[in-house]
């Protein structure tokens, strides 16, 4: 496919390459975990500690998964501590590199037309290729669930078109061992990349029981090996060092002996549906002492069942904007509001809620990592800005109408892909802060899909 359309893909990749130099010039973007990765970076490689810097000491620490860090410096040890323009300009060659993977994923799910049409949008799709101009996990966790796909992909194809007995059974078992090494990346680089050994792991368990052959078992075994065991020197050092047993990291991010406000972080899930209330409400709420004012009128009228709770709310937060510090008795008053708003709407709580934070995260206009005002629906503020928004939320469900499109082809690996999207994103449905980046790493699966929905039948 590439050798044949050699000037179509010269295009696409210059074209691809064009956006993601114009994030990079006009749309660079350093702060908040950002500077989390950079110092763990810098402690590790100068210091041999994977921690941060707490008052001029460096505190071994597990808050975020060794991926990036490692990412970071090695780029530091090759041009130079900071040089966060080398970081930037690696992730731009790793996305590109992930169009073409993206590409060939494309072709073995359906055709050659939907490797091209699918290298097309990944190449120019907009939403990717703006968080290469950002030192963030995003980039590389979208590759390496790219790579893990199309290996599962390629691996079963293999396994399905031939008889057990023959010899390319044992040519995909090299391919299940890479998409198990995506797997293990994947992890590193975020813990929920596990989803993608949970759905990869389904799909091989569905083929074991359509095709009998007990060789899928075996597959799934191998795969759980090759995914798990190279998280043991992780897990191991976390015991040696830190004195508890964990796998992946903190479900809360917090640091070893930090509070964390689970009274209040149920209390947000009982109303919050949207980005902006994360940026006006949850992000500014700390235990730690470092939080923001949170003005009130940023909390929609959603967030209380009747005026008695919206005055407990009120007061709460008056008295949490005076020290700036959310303290543990304000944090079991918060856990009180959530219970008593669970048990007069469970079925809210539990499943209109979660479903609404999940669409936020599909279908808001992917405006977070630019220059674009995130209350886009008010156009008298600016207009301009406003339409920029609406034309970015349109182009979203143009890629994921496309990709819903391919539901009408017969695509037995498309199983897996959509297995990968709904197992993501049933996971994100739990979380109380829905940001519209968590579904960055299905796009690879959403563009596969997608040109195999819009291309022609051959």
């Amino acid at each position: 496919m590439f050798s044949r359309n050699k000037l179509y893909f010269l295009v696409l990749t210059l074209l691809g390459f064009a956006l993601r130099g114009y994030f990079l010039h006009w749309h660079f973007l350093f702060e908040g975990d950002s500077l989390v990765y950079g110092d763990l970076a810098k402690n590790w490689l100068f210091h041999g500690v994977y921690g941060l810097t707490d008052s001029g000491q460096v505190m071994p620490v597990d808050i975020r998964m060794p991926g990036y860090p490692a990412f970071l410096a090695a780029i530091f040890r090759l041009f130079g501590v900071e040089h966060y323009g080398a970081v930037v300009r690696a992730q731009l060659g790793i996305d590109l590199v992930t169009c073409f993977l993206i590409a060939a994923g494309g072709r073995r799910l359906w055709s050659e037309s939907a490797g091209k049409i699918a290298f097309a949008l990944a190449a120019l799709c907009p939403f990717t290729a703006n968080y290469t101009a950002t030192p963030l996990p995003e980039t590389l966790a979208i590759f390496a669930a790219t790579f893990a796909l199309f290996f599962a992909l390629r691996a079963a194809q293999k396994m399905r078109r031939v008889p057990s007995w023959d010899v390319a059974h044992s040519f995909a078992i090299g391919d299940w061992t890479l998409s198990g090494l995506g797997i293990v990346l994947s992890i590193y680089l975020r813990p929920d990349g596990g989803v993608l050994l949970v759905s990869i792991g389904l799909y091989v368990l569905w083929l074991a029981i359509t095709q009998r052959e007990m060789e899928f078992v075996w597959i799934g075994v191998l795969l759980g090996v090759v995914s798990l065991l190279p998280l043991a020197p992780w897990t191991m050092r976390n015991w040696r060092t830190l004195r508890q047993i964990e796998a992946l990291a903190p479900f809360y991010a917090q640091l070893p002996g930090e509070y964390v406000p689970r009274g209040f972080n149920r209390w947000s899930k009982t109303w919050m549906v949207d980005f902006i209330s994360v940026m006006n409400v949850y992000w500014n709420v700390s235990a730690e002492g470092n939080g923001e004012a949170v003005n009130i009128s940023n909390i929609p009228s959603r967030a209380f069942d009747n005026d008695a709770q919206k005055q407990r709310t009120e007061q709460l937060f008056a008295q949490y904007n005076d020290g700036l510090t959310l303290s543990p008795e304000m944090d079991r008053d918060f856990a009180q509001l959530a219970d008593e708003r669970i048990r007069a709407h469970p079925f809210r709580f539990f499943v209109t809620l979660p479903l609404a934070r999940l669409v936020d995260m599909w279908l808001r206009p992917r405006t977070e990592m630019l220059n674009l005002q995130l209350d886009w629906w008010n156009w008298e503020d600016v207009p301009q800005e406003s339409f920029a928004s609406i034309a970015l939320a349109l182009l979203n469900v143009f890629y994921i109408a496309a990709a819903l499109a391919s539901l009408r082809r017969k695509l037995p690996a498309g199983a897996m892909l959509w297995l990968f999207i709904v197992s993501r994103s049933a996971l994100l449905a739990t979380l109380p802060n829905p940001e519209p980046r968590y579904t960055l790493e299905c796009f690879p699966a959403v563009l596969m899909l997608a040109g195999a929905g819009l291309a022609r039948r051959e």
